[in-house]
């Protein structure tokens, strides 16, 4: 059992229809070390999402997802949830169903349980690639939450749904045009998030391929005892955000982080690559993602401030093997390797990353253990209409031979 995960903006996005946070955590408290949870075949993963529309905690791609949602029953309106089962990426990636358009916030924790036994039931325990509840039926779910004795902590976990409210460190108040330093505007503008709450905004820390010292981490753990108390929440991009921040506060703390050397901009723009892992570390990489994610970001933030609004919004996720711990599959613009040629197989913004690029895009060979530099050149414009030139199979072959790692497909 994976823990639960939700938007890092839940309770102070300006679109969500509530707060999921302590649903979630209800659900986490609930289910870890429940025996229900004790015997799956393989991890089980929820996520939450309070924007119908939005969906930045990734629902679709989750075993169970949650999307807020608040009907009017009796005149009466009520929590509940559009949930969803059966998500994930990996080598046989699958959209989540839709499992009921309305789950009251109350029978949220039963149906999650019912959906775990059959989970641990019927899942497969043998055959690890089959081993995820995507591969069962979800109407089975309903035969099981109708068996299901009454539990009082299916309501017990949800009576103190207020005791993880975040309080603001400090009285919420306006920039109203205060000085700043250099590059402050450009760091505003890109990774600072009005909140819903008046006087208070959201300062995403951008760390380049999720990567941190610890004495940067201690450093700005301090500073956020200083303007946020103790909360830092992590993204799905491998960067963190400082929520309740108040607005007049920002300059100083883009001064701090400055400092420490992470007051880079970009949050949440083409510029900002996720990458796995790859071959720097796991031992399933085919290929070098961090190493092309590297140069990807060095080569777009050469472009900052300078790339049509459309394109800079797009993002970038890279996979170093079929697994999708890059998310590739749920990028705009993706790479992923899947074949011991050490090639990127590209994809772009239809269909969630889904769609294959043009011809102009080929793939291209990149060796694991060598630097982005010597890769092919490709477009100096973010435009199919500039082609980079196909590398041939001779080329890639004694490239391969060079390295000593010899493709078997070519």
């Amino acid at each position: 059992m994976r823990n639960v995960t939700a938007c890092p903006l839940s309770g102070v996005c300006r679109t969500e229809t509530f707060d999921v946070t302590p649903y979630a955590q209800a659900l986490m408290r609930f289910l870890l070390g429940h025996p229900d949870c004790q015997d799956f075949g393989r991890k089980f993963k929820i996520a939450f999402s309070g924007c119908q529309h939005e969906a930045c905690g990734l629902t679709n791609m989750h075993d169970l997802g949650g999307i807020a949602v608040v009907k009017t029953i009796d005149g009466e309106e009520k929590r509940g949830f559009k949930l969803y089962v059966g998500g994930g990426l990996g080598a046989v990636p699958h959209q989540a169903q839709l499992f009921d358009e309305f789950v009251p916030a109350e029978e949220l924790l039963p149906i999650a349980q019912a959906i775990a036994r059959v989970f641990a039931r019927l899942g497969e325990k043998k055959n690890r690639n089959r081993a995820r509840i995507k591969f069962l039926v979800a109407k089975l779910v309903l035969e099981e939450r109708a068996i299901l004795p009454a539990d009082p902590s299916w309501t017990a976990f949800l009576d103190d749904l207020h005791a993880t409210d975040e309080q603001p460190l400090k009285p919420g108040q306006a920039l109203n045009g205060a000085t700043a330093s250099a590059g402050f505007a450009e760091w505003h503008r890109t990774n600072v998030y009005r909140q819903r709450q008046e006087g208070y905004a959201v300062a995403t820390v951008v760390l380049p391929l999720g990567d941190i010292t610890s004495s940067q981490l201690r450093a700005l753990a301090a500073i956020s005892r200083r303007y946020v108390r103790e909360t830092v929440r992590t993204t799905v991009e491998q960067n963190l955000v400082l929520r309740w921040v108040s607005e007049t506060d920002l300059p100083h703390l883009y001064d701090e982080l400055v400092s420490l050397g992470l007051a880079e901009s970009g949050a949440g723009t083409i510029a900002d690559v996720t990458a796995c892992p790859g071959t720097d570390t796991c031992k399933l990489g085919i290929a070098s993602s961090r190493g092309l994610a590297a140069e990807l970001r060095n080569r777009l933030s050469e472009e900052n401030g300078q790339l049509n609004e459309a394109i800079e919004a797009l993002r970038i996720k890279i996979s170093g093997c079929f697994n999708s711990c890059g998310q590739h599959h749920a990028a705009d613009t993706a790479r992923s390797t899947a074949s011991p040629c050490r090639t990127f197989r590209s994809s772009w913004a239809a269909n969630g990353g889904k769609t294959p690029v043009p011809s102009a895009w080929p793939r291209v060979p990149y060796p694991p253990r060598t630097s982005p530099k010597s890769s092919p050149a490709w477009p100096s414009t973010l435009s199919p209409s500039a082609p980079m030139k196909r590398p041939s199979r001779t080329s890639s072959r004694a490239s391969a031979s060079a390295k000593s790692r010899p493709c078997s497909r070519i």
